[in-house]
């Protein structure tokens, strides 16, 4: 059951949008921090660019009604991110 108002649901949606841009923008900076260096790792590479393909289709299909996507980006993306920030 949702009882949640309209309002706090777009804000739940806004704040999930916001984590997988972030999120998108670190991997994009890794891989090519990654590529730059003199003997890039190309395992990194490859997994990094499997996590921002899986993030990049998470944002292609989020929309409000999809939970899953919104509450992985708010309880397990956004934990990730928070230590960027302090």
């Amino acid at each position: 059951m949702n009882t949640a108002s309209p309002i706090a649901e777009t804000a739940r949606l806004e704040a999930a949008t916001e984590t997988l841009a972030e999120y998108i923008g670190y991997l994009n900076c890794e891989i090519d921090t990654e590529q730059e260096k003199v003997e890039p790792n190309p395992e990194r590479i490859t997994a990094l660019e499997r996590e921002l393909d899986i993030i990049l289709g998470e944002r292609r299909a989020l929309t409000p009604s999809n939970r899953d996507i919104i509450n992985r980006a708010l309880y397990v993306y956004a934990p990730m991110l928070k230590p960027m920030h302090v």
